[in-house]
């Protein structure tokens, strides 16, 4: 009898324990701030409260986090949008773009096109001081290649105008700014703090101050597309985390309580492993509410096809789901 008993209490946790066990999610992102609502969806228990546990597996560049997500090595891409992405979608790729992960936007920080001391001291001041100049960015096709072409359209000049140089990642670019390798290259917060804290290289120009852009964006694959509760429950805990975000970072330092933005930028400290004075310098914009640019992202794809970086001509309702994200808000709304 007592074995019985024993058997059927230990049946009873078994089954506990599976019901209540967390779904290990995959997520592919970098250590910048424009993963901040990851971050503090981690640290916060925003997806443990929805039964996730969330894996990251960090990356140096947008491109290789996409072809991740192709060999469903990931189960979500944070990432940038880069041709590669939308070139694999357009081949079969089970993914579609979810969610907002970071946008340029006017009095918020997060790309800035650096110069090099010698280039600086050489008297480049402007894009048009670039004519037939090397630019360094992660890789061909990435979002930066994006930039510089909407950069150089701004000032009547075209990619023939400058040597685009892909360096692989992100580090490489500033090693060869900060050895004066290169003239100029794209960086992204918080390195951008970390190299001028440095004397490494100087802005030439923000993004954000000539451009709007849907840089990144959360991306679902095979797995969350199929299990529908699953792909709702992160997202409300995205949700969750972008709002934290908003409310408990961008806010507070916009308004000038920069103090209360205090727990925000330890949490990005802790996983970017930068100064908190250099997080709170380039807190980027994320949408409280996760929404996407829907019309930019439109644009991106018909100017990666006019530069031939896109195999296929695409529209957004062949990358973007919006369902998720709406099911999540009416969640947690109600």
């Amino acid at each position: 009898m007592k074995k019985l008993v024993l058997f059927v209490l230990l049946s009873l946790m078994c089954l506990v324990k599976t019901l209540y066990a967390e779904e290990v999610v995959k997520v592919g992102m970098l250590k910048l701030v424009s993963s901040a609502p990851l971050f503090i969806g981690m640290e916060k228990g925003f997806f443990k409260k929805e039964g996730i546990q969330v894996e990251p597996v960090y990356f140096h560049s947008a491109q290789p986090i996409a072809v991740a997500l192709a060999s469903n090595e990931l189960d979500v891409a944070a990432t940038g949008l880069t041709a590669g992405l939308f070139n694999l979608m357009s081949s079969g790729l089970k993914a579609k773009i979810v969610a907002d992960k970071g946008r340029e936007t006017q009095g918020f920080r997060l790309t800035a096109l650096m110069v090099s001391n010698q280039a600086w001291e050489q008297g480049i001041r402007s894009i048009r001081d670039l004519k037939n100049k090397r630019i360094g960015m992660t890789q061909t096709g990435s979002t930066f290649h994006y930039i510089l072409g909407q950069l150089l359209e701004k000032e009547g000049m075209s990619l023939k105008d400058v040597e685009a140089v892909p360096m692989g990642g992100l580090k490489n670019v500033m090693d060869a700014l900060g050895s004066n390798q290169l003239p100029a290259g794209f960086v992204v917060q918080p390195h951008v703090a970390l190299m001028e804290s440095k004397g490494l290289a100087k802005v030439l120009l923000w993004v954000s101050d000539v451009m709007d852009y849907q840089i990144a964006a959360i991306i679902y694959g095979e797995r969350l597309l199929k299990n529908r509760d699953l792909g709702t429950a992160f997202m409300k805990a995205y949700i969750n985390s972008t709002r934290y975000y908003y409310e408990n970072g961008l806010l507070p330092v916009k308004s000038g309580a920069i103090e209360k933005a205090a727990d925000v930028a330890e949490i990005i400290v802790k996983y970017t492993e930068v100064s908190k004075e250099q997080v709170l310098k380039g807190l980027n914009y994320n949408h409280p509410e996760a929404e996407l640019d829907e019309g930019d992202i439109l644009k991106q794809l018909n100017w990666l096809y006019a530069q031939k970086l896109l195999h296929t001509p695409l529209k957004v309702e062949d990358v973007i789901d919006k369902t998720f994200l709406k099911d999540a808000q009416k969640a947690l709304n109600k």
